[in-house]
Protein backbone atom coordinates (compact mmCIF):
# COMPACT_ATOMS: atom_id res chain seq x y z
CA UNK A 1 0.00 0.00 0.00
CA UNK A 2 1.35 3.41 -0.92
CA UNK A 3 1.84 6.18 1.51
CA UNK A 4 -1.00 8.23 -0.10
CA UNK A 5 -3.35 5.23 0.05
CA UNK A 6 -2.55 4.64 3.72
CA UNK A 7 -3.12 8.32 4.47
CA UNK A 8 -6.48 8.30 2.69
CA UNK A 9 -7.51 5.15 4.58
CA UNK A 10 -6.49 6.70 7.90
CA UNK A 11 -8.41 9.89 7.08
CA UNK A 12 -11.53 7.93 6.14
CA UNK A 13 -11.29 5.93 9.39
CA UNK A 14 -10.93 9.07 11.49
CA UNK A 15 -13.88 10.76 9.82
CA UNK A 16 -16.08 7.67 10.04
CA UNK A 17 -15.25 6.84 13.64
CA UNK A 18 -15.33 10.49 14.66
CA UNK A 19 -18.96 10.69 13.57
CA UNK A 20 -19.88 7.96 16.02
CA UNK A 21 -20.70 9.34 19.38
CA UNK A 22 -23.16 9.05 22.17
CA UNK A 23 -26.32 11.09 21.87
CA UNK A 24 -27.91 12.29 25.04
CA UNK A 25 -31.46 13.60 25.25
CA UNK A 26 -31.99 15.90 28.16
CA UNK A 27 -35.69 15.63 28.96
CA UNK A 28 -35.50 18.47 31.46
CA UNK A 29 -35.03 21.00 28.66
CA UNK A 30 -38.27 22.19 27.14
CA UNK A 31 -38.51 23.64 23.69
CA UNK A 32 -40.98 26.47 23.38
CA UNK A 33 -43.93 25.96 21.11
CA UNK A 34 -44.06 27.56 17.70
CA UNK A 35 -43.75 31.30 18.25
CA UNK A 36 -45.77 32.26 15.20
CA UNK A 37 -49.02 34.02 15.72
CA UNK A 38 -52.08 33.35 13.69
CA UNK A 39 -54.16 36.25 12.54
CA UNK A 40 -57.61 35.63 11.21
CA UNK A 41 -58.70 38.33 8.83
CA UNK A 42 -62.25 39.42 8.42
CA UNK A 43 -63.69 37.86 5.27
CA UNK A 44 -63.92 40.22 2.32
CA UNK A 45 -67.38 41.67 1.86
CA UNK A 46 -68.14 41.44 -1.87
CA UNK A 47 -70.58 44.34 -1.46
CA UNK A 48 -68.05 46.67 0.20
CA UNK A 49 -67.52 49.96 -1.62
CA UNK A 50 -64.97 49.57 -4.39
CA UNK A 51 -62.96 52.48 -2.99
CA UNK A 52 -62.52 50.63 0.31
CA UNK A 53 -61.47 47.43 -1.44
CA UNK A 54 -58.96 49.27 -3.61
CA UNK A 55 -57.59 51.16 -0.61
CA UNK A 56 -56.90 47.88 1.21
CA UNK A 57 -55.25 46.39 -1.87
CA UNK A 58 -53.10 49.50 -2.16
CA UNK A 59 -52.10 49.25 1.50
CA UNK A 60 -51.16 45.58 1.15
CA UNK A 61 -49.14 46.19 -2.01
CA UNK A 62 -47.31 49.19 -0.54
CA UNK A 63 -44.54 47.11 1.03
CA UNK A 64 -45.09 43.78 -0.69
CA UNK A 65 -41.66 44.03 -2.30
CA UNK A 66 -40.03 44.30 1.12
CA UNK A 67 -42.09 41.40 2.48
CA UNK A 68 -40.88 39.24 -0.40
CA UNK A 69 -37.29 39.99 0.58
CA UNK A 70 -37.50 39.98 4.38
CA UNK A 71 -40.37 37.84 5.51
CA UNK A 72 -42.42 34.79 4.81
CA UNK A 73 -45.79 36.55 4.97
CA UNK A 74 -45.95 37.54 1.32
CA UNK A 75 -48.00 34.49 0.32
CA UNK A 76 -50.73 35.31 2.86
CA UNK A 77 -50.63 38.92 1.70
CA UNK A 78 -51.14 37.83 -1.90
CA UNK A 79 -54.07 35.63 -0.89
CA UNK A 80 -55.72 38.63 0.77
CA UNK A 81 -55.02 40.80 -2.30
CA UNK A 82 -56.61 38.13 -4.51
CA UNK A 83 -59.70 37.99 -2.27
CA UNK A 84 -60.05 41.77 -2.34
CA UNK A 85 -59.45 41.92 -6.08
CA UNK A 86 -62.12 39.28 -6.68
CA UNK A 87 -64.68 41.53 -4.99
CA UNK A 88 -63.42 44.77 -6.54
CA UNK A 89 -63.12 43.34 -10.05
CA UNK A 90 -66.79 42.38 -10.15
CA UNK A 91 -67.81 45.92 -9.29
CA UNK A 92 -65.34 47.56 -11.67
CA UNK A 93 -66.37 45.20 -14.48
CA UNK A 94 -70.04 46.13 -13.93
CA UNK A 95 -69.43 49.89 -13.82
CA UNK A 96 -66.34 50.46 -16.00
CA UNK A 97 -65.26 47.30 -17.86
CA UNK A 98 -62.54 49.15 -19.77
CA UNK A 99 -60.68 49.84 -16.52
CA UNK A 100 -60.37 46.19 -15.47
CA UNK A 101 -57.28 45.52 -17.59
CA UNK A 102 -55.17 48.21 -15.92
CA UNK A 103 -56.03 46.92 -12.46
CA UNK A 104 -55.47 43.31 -13.53
CA UNK A 105 -52.03 44.22 -14.85
CA UNK A 106 -51.00 45.58 -11.45
CA UNK A 107 -52.43 42.58 -9.58
CA UNK A 108 -50.67 40.17 -11.94
CA UNK A 109 -47.34 41.89 -11.24
CA UNK A 110 -47.97 41.35 -7.51
CA UNK A 111 -48.66 37.67 -8.19
CA UNK A 112 -45.49 37.35 -10.26
CA UNK A 113 -43.50 39.08 -7.56
CA UNK A 114 -44.69 36.64 -4.91
CA UNK A 115 -44.67 33.41 -6.89
CA UNK A 116 -41.30 34.01 -8.54
CA UNK A 117 -39.79 35.92 -5.59
CA UNK A 118 -39.29 39.02 -7.70
CA UNK A 119 -39.70 42.09 -5.48
CA UNK A 120 -39.20 44.43 -8.44
CA UNK A 121 -42.37 43.08 -10.06
CA UNK A 122 -44.33 43.73 -6.87
CA UNK A 123 -42.92 47.23 -6.67
CA UNK A 124 -43.83 47.96 -10.28
CA UNK A 125 -47.31 46.56 -9.66
CA UNK A 126 -47.75 48.94 -6.73
CA UNK A 127 -46.72 51.94 -8.84
CA UNK A 128 -49.15 50.97 -11.59
CA UNK A 129 -51.90 50.32 -9.05
CA UNK A 130 -51.59 53.74 -7.42
CA UNK A 131 -51.78 55.46 -10.81
CA UNK A 132 -54.79 53.39 -11.85
CA UNK A 133 -56.59 53.96 -8.54
CA UNK A 134 -55.90 57.69 -8.76
CA UNK A 135 -57.37 57.83 -12.26
CA UNK A 136 -60.31 55.58 -11.40
CA UNK A 137 -61.30 57.38 -8.20
CA UNK A 138 -60.38 60.84 -9.49
CA UNK A 139 -57.69 61.35 -6.85
CA UNK A 140 -55.04 63.93 -7.55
Amino acid sequence: MTRAGAGALALAAVLTLGACGTTYVDSSVSVPADNTTTTTLVPVDPEAPVGDLLAEIETLMFDLDERIIDENRHVATLERIDDLWWAAERQIRNDDPDDVYNFAQAIELARTGVTRLRPADASKGYKILTDVIDAYLGRS
